[in-house]
């Protein structure tokens, strides 16, 4: 079987190629793509060379369906839905480990967004948000957007929201932004917000800007013992003066990086099947509240977009065939604004 999947095959370029694909080994899952999403952050920096040396494939959030299944696979079998961090390619073979199932009910095509989605939950979590308590979203590209909604379902009052672009802040309203603030055109606005709370700060700021002025901004905004929380990366030599502040206030910047939570943890239990006791037969996954993986995470996501207190719908600006996909990474590649949810449709 033939599969078509892209690849950085320059700083900037993504092309599309082909391969053979074969049977599904021991562990393996053969997919059939339904959706995949851009990650115009991410992936602009992968065409870059800046996170791994060129030529490499591209895309990490896909929705699928499963085909076929390898021998030794027992948590899957031909028509689940699933999603995994894999390529965008119409079929591939992945490890069943990195494939979670899609509940019944959910719209697969927001779904294809689970791993954006979990960059702002782990946000949410990383900063113990409270029910009641004022958060600043700054930056409504797709992880900010999707960072606003999170907080408004954590309870945050209000949520606070902002961007140079009136089309982002329109659509952020819609979903639930109680303040959505254009600091280009209302350069005063935010401040003026900040006095009228009367907490001398905002206790939770979430920095999904892509840029660093806005980080050291964050820093002079959040309150006393307040959490400003890095959803984005920069890669580039300057650093923003933030220490001092930061020193100050006993605030507290959090890393954002999701791959530094455990994608999954699995449990050892002892079964009184015979005594003295034995050890169960085979890993048991671990659920608990305590622990959230990441696979925990992409599962609470799918339930959230299942019972409707998640929509990524108004926020897919553009629809992509997979023979478009060169053109949708030269939007990525140009940083074109109005690319805020891309989506490739493989049917």
């Amino acid at each position: 079987m033939k599969s078509l999947y892209a690849h950085v095959e320059s700083v900037g370029k993504v092309v599309l190629k082909s391969a053979e694909i074969g049977a599904p080994s021991a562990n393996e899952l053969l997919l059939k793509a339904e959706f995949s999403t851009l990650s115009p952050g991410t992936e602009s920096m992968l065409m870059a060379g800046h996170i791994l040396p060129l030529p490499q494939d591209i895309g990490y959030s896909l929705a699928a369906t499963v085909v076929d299944v390898g021998p030794d696979v027992a948590r899957f079998a031909p028509g689940d839905r699933v999603v995994a961090i894999a390529g965008h390619a119409d079929y591939q073979l992945l490890d069943e480990r990195l494939a979670v199932p899609v509940p019944d009910g959910t719209d697969l095509e927001q779904a294809a967004f689970f791993n954006l989605a979990q960059v702002a939950l782990f946000g949410i979590r990383r900063t113990e948000l409270e029910i009641g308590e004022p958060a600043l979203i700054m930056g409504q590209g797709i992880v900010g957007a999707l960072a606003a909604q999170m907080a408004r379902v954590a309870g945050a009052v209000p949520v606070i929201v902002t961007d140079i672009d009136d089309t982002r802040l329109k659509v952020a309203r819609q979903l639930g932004a109680h303040i959505a603030i254009n600091p280009a055109s209302r350069p005063d606005a935010l401040a003026s917000v900040v006095d009228e709370l009367g907490l001398g700060g905002i206790p939770a700021v979430f920095e999904a800007t892509g840029l660093r002025q806005p980080l050291e901004q964050a820093v002079e905004l959040v309150s006393e013992r307040g959490r400003v929380m890095m959803l984005s990366t920069v890669h580039g030599d300057v650093e923003p003066g933030i220490t001092q502040s930061l020193m100050m206030k006993g605030a507290v910047l959090i890393g954002g990086y999701v791959n530094s939570k455990p994608f999954a943890l699995h449990r050892t239990d002892v079964a009184i099947s015979e005594w003295p006791p034995v050890v169960a037969d085979g890993p048991a996954p671990y659920v608990n509240r305590d622990a959230w993986t990441t696979g925990e995470d992409i599962r609470a996501i799918l339930n959230l977009m299942r019972y409707g207190s998640l929509d990524v719908r108004p926020l897919i600006s553009h629809r992509f065939s997979v023979d478009e996909i060169p053109a949708a990474y030269e939007l990525v590649w140009n940083k074109d604004p109005s690319l805020l949810g891309g989506v490739i449709e493989y049917r």
